[in-house]
């Protein structure tokens, strides 16, 4: 179940309720109270997980096909009647702020990748992080969190996947039994805010404890939301993969292994974002090499890949290894269900 809803949702004072929310799905309606849903997962010989992005919140179940009146029971349950106890919702927060402070303020490229965004946007919602800045997730109360899920958590505002060997007509006939009689929400109404153009670039340093220097370059792209060139990003996601995917890329045979620049190296570049979003390529120096010589190295990088056309035959491998790449994926149906979820 796929919930049009995550940070970049969220107005600022109110950073990272999304993600505190999900947390709190897992504690307890009238019907299934405590941790009484999780249990019954397991029992049934399921496996649960939950996941928050800029542009959605995730919840899914993996279980025997006999068993999936259950997964629909316990989702339409507390798609409306969570209880949101002051004490769990206390209880939460503070494992939230350490899941931050472990994950974020003690991780060092995460923590330059949160400065980075920050940086990067202007008003765009995604200068916030997933998880929320500390003072917010400190302030949320209750009351937020309530008006958070009423607001967001309805039947229109959520896209149910079923991927498996099913019969397509009786699983309708089960989401019409469980969730038509479920009330809807009228106050589906986020305001959406554009970022203005960049006049030019954009320079941080981030000064925390490391074992290596980290440099990271962004660059405003578009998205298949965003694009007005259709093919605009998927020449992106190619060239990613040409410079970032695998030992084979442009970025580890030349900066990695030839010139030794860097000791490690990676790209990332989303296509399915809702707004526009960061190619991203970022690295560490090697020993006896500094963050301004791999920055150097890393524009060379970009510059070849604008002046210069693409050998036809790196082309045509790096289009078959994201081919082959996409079909052995398929073999998963938490994949199919994630690609399903994340398009719609």
């Amino acid at each position: 179940v796929w919930y049009k809803v995550g940070s970049s949702y969220e107005p600022s004072g109110l950073t990272g309720i999304s993600h505190l929310l999900e947390h709190m799905m897992f504690k307890g309606t009238p019907e299934v109270p405590g941790s009484e849903f999780s249990r019954l997962i397991a029992a049934n010989g399921g496996d649960e997980n939950a996941f928050t992005g800029h542009d959605y919140t995730a919840y899914s179940q993996i279980l025997g096909k006999d068993r999936l009146e259950l997964s629909f029971r316990l989702e339409a349950d507390r798609i409306r009647y969570l209880l949101l106890k002051p004490e769990d919702v206390t209880r939460e927060t503070q494992i939230v702020i350490e899941e931050r402070r472990l994950r974020t303020e003690d991780q060092p490229e995460a923590l330059t990748h949160e400065q980075f965004n920050a940086a990067a946007y202007v008003v765009s919602p995604y200068r916030h992080p997933i998880i929320g800045w500390m003072q917010d997730i400190q302030s949320i109360t209750p009351d937020d969190l309530r008006r958070w899920y009423q607001q967001w958590y309805a039947p229109n505002n959520a896209t149910l996947i079923i991927v498996g060997d099913v019969d397509p007509a009786k699983v309708r006939d089960l989401a019409e039994k469980h969730f038509s009689s479920l009330p809807p929400s009228d106050r589906l109404t986020p305001k959406w805010t554009v970022e203005p153009p960049q006049l030019g670039e954009r320079r941080i340093i981030v000064k925390t404890p490391a074992g290596l220097p980290y440099v990271v370059l962004g660059y405003k792209v578009p998205t298949l939301k965003t694009a007005t060139e259709a093919w605009e990003p998927y020449a992106l996601t190619v060239l990613d993969c040409i410079l970032g995917a695998g030992s084979s890329a442009r970025l580890s045979r030349s900066l990695v292994r030839g010139s030794q620049i860097a000791a490690a190296i990676d790209t990332s570049y989303d296509p399915t974002s809702r707004l526009e979003e960061l190619f991203i390529l970022a690295g560490n120096p090697a020993p006896g090499h500094s963050s301004a010589e791999l920055e150097q190295a890393l524009r060379v990088e970009v510059t070849r890949l604008r002046e210069t056309f693409i050998n036809p035959d790196e082309l045509a491998r790096v289009i078959t290894q994201m081919v082959a790449a996409d079909v052995y994926q398929q073999d998963s149906i938490f994949y199919q269900g994630t690609q399903l979820g994340i398009l719609e």
